[in-house]
């Protein structure tokens, strides 16, 4: 009989060392799990920070584009409404025949743009899978709109437009009916015409006065008063678009 009750006092005391011994273990496992779990959260911080810095490094870089974009688009706004000015003369003033033939060939000429809309930055943001990482859907939208709606509008205007510019430029340039100095580039070079200059002028003014002169002049008036409407919005966006990324990079 005593040796039973020892046996049982013994299998107690191992039973109580098995006991401490298995909650020591699951102390040790909780611990692990915890030091996983702190590790892990540090790590998504430290890639979320990479992340946020690689996001504000392309907006700034965009910044950069879009300020560039603006200045050409102030150049250009500048250059399609003196060429409007100019070339509405023709109609309404009569005293541009009195001006020497170079004159009234840099009155006539067809200015065309030929700025194109950059989007390198936008490009490597699509690359590099950050194009939905830029905060407020907002401005997603604003950036994707920009540059996958409004650059390929503004480009294409532009292409056109240099495109009917230069057809309008070699029908005053290249003909039969007269010399005449190119638009550009003609104080360079000082070559002789087989006629003098008052003949030249004569035949000239009648090309700007016959009906073909004034279709293509009335045509480059309109298309560049359009061009200053198309600029001036295009111009609005990229001005919007500048905002909110600056507001996006204050946070």
């Amino acid at each position: 009989m005593i040796k039973f009750f020892r046996k049982i006092r013994y299998n107690l005391i191992e039973t109580g060392k098995t006991t401490k011994y298995f909650k020591y273990a699951i102390g040790e496992i909780i611990l692990v799990v915890i030091g996983i779990l702190i590790a892990l959260q540090i790590n998504n911080w430290n890639e979320n920070r990479i992340q946020k810095a690689k996001v504000n490094n392309y907006l700034k870089s965009m910044v950069i584009d879009l300020n560039r974009d603006t200045s050409a688009f102030t150049k250009t706004i500048k250059n399609f409404n003196e060429q409007v000015e100019t070339n509405s003369k023709i109609f309404t003033d009569k005293n541009y025949k009195e001006q020497s033939i170079d004159s009234i060939i840099l009155i006539i000429s067809s200015y065309f743009e030929t700025y194109q809309i950059v989007d390198q930055t936008y490009q490597k943001i699509k690359n590099s899978g950050l194009s939905d990482e830029f905060g407020s859907k907002a401005l997603n939208d604003a950036i994707n709109n920009y540059y996958s709606g409004v650059t390929t509008m503004y480009n294409t205007f532009s292409s056109y437009d240099r495109e009917s510019s230069t057809k309008d430029d070699t029908f005053w340039s290249l003909t039969n009916e007269y010399e005449i100095n190119p638009p550009y580039g003609s104080n360079k070079i000082n070559l002789p015409f087989s006629e003098n200059e008052t003949v030249r002028k004569e035949a000239f003014i009648n090309k700007i006065e016959s009906n073909m002169g004034r279709n293509k002049l009335r045509n480059n008036i309109y298309r560049k008063n359009i061009g200053i409407d198309f600029v001036q919005q295009t111009q609005k966006k990229a001005n919007e678009l500048i905002t909110l990324i600056e507001e996006e990079l204050k946070d």
